[in-house]
Parts: C-alpha cells; structure tokens; sequence
C-alpha cells in the first residue's frame, strides 16, 4: 500500500485528484492540504511514499516545499497547470511531472513508473528535544520549533501550527541557554542567525534589506526577524 498526500492551494484541485487515486486499491490518501506549509509539516511527520504537489501555490510554491523535505524520502509527483516549469522541476527529485486536467490513464502511467522504482529508504527518527520551562518537561522534535528568541535570561520556543497543536501552547519559556539549544538542534535545519534568535531553516520564505538592517521572514511568523551582518551570506544560502 502506498501512502499519499496531496498539496495544491486550489481545493477542487486536491478534491478531483483524490477521486481520482480512488480507483488506485494501492493507494491510500492519507491528508489532502491547500496550504504549503501545512504541507511541509505533514510531510515531515507523516513520511508519505508518494507526494502529488501543485507548483505555482501562494507563499511557497512546490519547489520551495521540495526543498525543505528534501531530507524526508519520497517519490514527488508535480501535477501543474503550466508545461514551462518541467526543466526546473527535474531538477528537484520529481519523479512525474503530470498537466492539469489529468487524465486517468497518465495517472495510471505515473503509477506503474511509480511502482517500477527501487524501494525508498526508511527517513532516521526525527531528533528530538527535551525543554523545562520549570514545572513541565517537553518532548519536542525539530518540526515542532519555529524560531527561538532570548528574551533577557529566558528563551522563548515559538512553536510551529503543527506544534501548536500537540501541545495546546504557542510558546515554552525556558531557561535553557541559547548555546545549548545551537548544540542540541541540527545545525542543517536550525541556524542562528543573530545572538537573539535561531530559526527553522526550512521556515524561511525571503530575506529583505530595510535601511541597514537585514530582516528574515518564516512561514506562518507575523514579525520580521533580525539578521547579524556576518549570517546574511548564510542565509540568502537556504533561499537558493
């Protein structure tokens, strides 16, 4: 049975998809999502074997996503609207690249290909954290955090929707220092970008100058986030 997930910010788009892959008995849809980054998360949580994905999506479109799941193994299938995207497409690890309207039996095609592919590597179990904010322990995992910022002798752990979720909070104050929490999580998905702040790499949708100041922008963040002049070269890395 393969495992899939949808993602294309056009619900229709997503409704007539999964009719579609109902006629499939070795597939089974396993959450459809019209967000991006909803998408990214789920990705990262759920570890599907396949992922049909829309590329021209608001905020982040499907290369953006594919880059920031590219650690998480799965075959990629685009479905899109716009035949000029097909070289930048294959490029990612796409491994279909499907027209809209799609017919039933290019899908069919997709999926032999599909199935005619070695079998994926099972993913590493995601790291995970342990934070006190001094009556609580928390358990939270890389995809849970969004940023990090110290607030005077605290931190505070801005938790991503789907951490939001798990844990009915939005924040955890902690006394953890913020050189612990640099040594503690990944360095390929966390960097921290200036002495009051470590971000989710993957969370990043653009990076802006404003008079002398650099500022980041995270996915689902309402505030802009300051970059230290010796991290910009860095930064304006994960947005190629």
């Amino acid at each position: 049975m393969y495992r899939v997930l949808l993602i294309d910010d056009e619900p229709a788009a997503t409704h007539a998809l999964k009719r579609s892959l109902a006629s499939f008995s070795e597939i089974e849809v396993i959450g459809s999502y019209n967000n991006p980054q909803q998408g990214i998360e789920a990705i990262c949580q759920q570890t599907p074997d396949i992922v049909f994905m829309d590329i021209e999506m608001p905020g982040l479109d499907g290369f953006m996503v594919a880059k920031a799941t590219e650690h998480v193994p799965y075959h990629l299938v685009y479905v899109t609207a716009y035949s000029e995207h097909a070289l930048n497409a294959f490029e990612t690890k796409v491994v279909d690249y499907l027209l809209k309207p799609v017919r039933q039996t290019r899908l069919e095609r997709c999926f032999e290909k599909i199935k005619s592919l070695p079998p994926l590597v099972s993913p590493a179990v995601e790291p995970e954290i342990l934070v006190n904010d001094g009556k609580t322990t928390y358990r939270l995992t890389e995809s849970d955090i969004s940023y990090i910022e110290s607030i005077g002798r605290y931190q505070q752990v801005n938790l991503t929707s789907s951490g939001q979720r798990k844990f009915q909070l939005q924040t955890i104050v902690t006394e953890e220092t913020m050189t612990n929490f640099e040594t503690e999580l990944g360095p390929e998905h966390f960097l921290r970008v200036h002495r009051s702040f470590i971000v989710n790499v993957s969370l990043i949708t653009q990076i802006q100058r404003e008079a002398r100041n650099t500022l980041i922008s995270l996915s689902g963040v309402g505030q802009s986030i300051p970059v230290a002049r010796a991290k910009v070269s860095i930064v304006n890395e994960y947005l190629k």
